[in-house]
């Protein structure tokens, strides 16, 4: 059990990260449409990608994996 709470407990602190720093670039006034735009377009992607994966019987495991794999891609890019 604990095996599956480190990997969500690890994705909150990777999202709470992603949450501050793209509303840091609103506030500072640096963020771009597109930026806006992929806010909103990559919950939508992920939200099907994982009705997706419990319509087929997978894993919630992999749902998890997912939304990790899309919040280190956040972290890094708005990192730089």
């Amino acid at each position: 059990m604990i095996i599956f709470w480190y990997p969500l407990l690890t994705l909150m602190a990777d999202a709470v990260q992603v949450i501050e720093m793209r509303l840091r670039l609103i506030a500072l006034g640096k963020s771009t449409s597109d930026e806006m735009f992929l806010m909103v377009s990559e919950k939508i992607e992920a939200f099907g990608e994982a009705r997706s994966i419990l319509i087929r019987g997978g894993d919630p495991a992999h749902i998890l994996d997912n939304y990790r794999k899309i919040v280190a891609t956040n972290v890094a890019r708005l990192s730089h």
